[in-house]
């Protein structure tokens, strides 16, 4: 009986080792007892990945917790085509940081995705996954302008929806940017496809498609295509789905992605909230501080008060004629830091989605 429970627990220890160094690639060491299968390491020390960013059109950077090297790298383009395999990998900072340095430059307004392996000293591996947009080297410069979080239907019907609209700072191609919302989260992210935008433009991003009209994206110079509830004379996208987005009280940032920057954020809340209700609001709130984008701290208290929010009040940034008096488009380098705060926002009585923003304050 005592070998046979013995064989047993060998057999099942044999498996979880295997298991454990397919999932982790970490080695895990048993060694046999007179009572069975004994566990005496099973620390899991795989290399972590800190940080992926795109660099330029021909250098991807990876920064690792520990010392390691890469093997069977690969780049796949959105349409499934491999586009290039065992990119030439450069390290520094101890063998912690990864330079990928492409053969081929990548294309701008295309994603991809790089997978590979790494491994530490140790032998532990961890493959990876990770999605990338071809490098924007001329990206425009956009503020968030205006953002409602309230909708609503009728008799079942989506009539109006949430929406964020920006305004162009500096023209360029907006292929890489993107708007997030602490209650949605990345995976509900909006990315603004590859489209060339002149300064002083207002982008209006509906977060929904509403049941009135026609919800097409403008991406051309043809600006009256988009006759949904809400469209403007200026450009309209539109989010596919009816699903609720964008909180009453919430954090909603503009994120350059190939650079890992955040461009610019507002945070706005009922007053008396303690905390953020959701974790990427905080994650988002804390982040648009500590890069300086928002003054005074990230906090609900330290946020553009929202009570009285409607349909027909929304959340307006109050500064645009002196942000473009100001700031010319030299002004915009990579590491240039646009910061906001509760001054130059208020909640005000009128939605003009693709339009200046009312000046009229709501009063309680």
């Amino acid at each position: 009986m005592e070998l046979k429970n013995c064989l047993r627990a060998a057999f099942t220890a044999g498996v979880l080792c295997m298991m454990t160094v397919f999932t982790a690639g970490v080695p895990l060491a048993c060694r046999l007892t007179e009572e069975g299968i004994e566990i005496v390491s099973a620390e899991m020390t795989v290399p972590k990945i800190l940080s992926f960013s795109v660099e330029d059109n021909s250098n991807l950077v990876m920064v690792c917790s520990s010392p390691v090297s890469v093997e069977r790298v690969r780049i796949k383009s959105e349409d499934g085509e491999y586009v290039e395999e065992n990119s030439a990998a450069d390290y520094s900072q101890n063998g912690t940081q990864v330079n990928f340095l492409l053969k081929e430059p990548t294309k701008v307004g295309v994603n991809y995705v790089l997978t590979g392996l790494i491994k530490d000293s140790g032998g532990n591996e961890l493959s990876f996954s990770l999605p990338f947009s071809g490098f924007n080297e001329n990206p425009a410069r956009l503020v968030l302008s205006e953002v409602r979080s309230k909708h609503s239907t009728s008799k079942g019907v989506l009539k109006k929806c949430e929406f964020v609209e920006v305004y162009v700072l500096k023209g360029g191609s907006t292929a890489g940017l993107e708007i997030v919302a602490g209650s949605d989260g990345d995976a509900k992210k909006y990315v603004f496809p590859d489209i060339n935008v002149k300064t002083g433009e207002f982008i209006t991003v509906h977060f929904r498609t509403v049941g009135d009209g026609d919800c097409i994206d403008e991406l051309g110079a043809n600006l009256e295509l988009s006759t949904g509830t809400d469209s403007s004379p200026a450009r309209d996208l539109w989010v596919e789905g009816t699903e609720t987005r964008i909180s009453d009280s919430d954090v909603v940032v503009i994120r350059d992605s190939c650079r890992n920057l955040i461009l610019d954020g507002v945070l706005f809340s009922a007053e008396g909230k303690q905390s953020w209700y959701y974790a990427g609001q905080k994650a988002l709130a804390l982040e648009a501080f500590e890069t300086g984008v928002w003054k005074g701290g990230w906090e609900p208290k330290d946020a553009v008060a929202a009570d009285g929010i409607s349909l027909t009040r929304t959340i307006s940034r109050l500064n645009l004629d002196s942000l473009t008096l100001e700031f010319s488009e030299q002004d915009f380098t990579e590491d240039f830091v646009l910061e906001s705060g509760v001054e130059d926002w208020a909640l005000v009585e009128g939605a003009t989605p693709g339009a200046e923003n009312s000046t009229k304050i709501y009063v309680k």
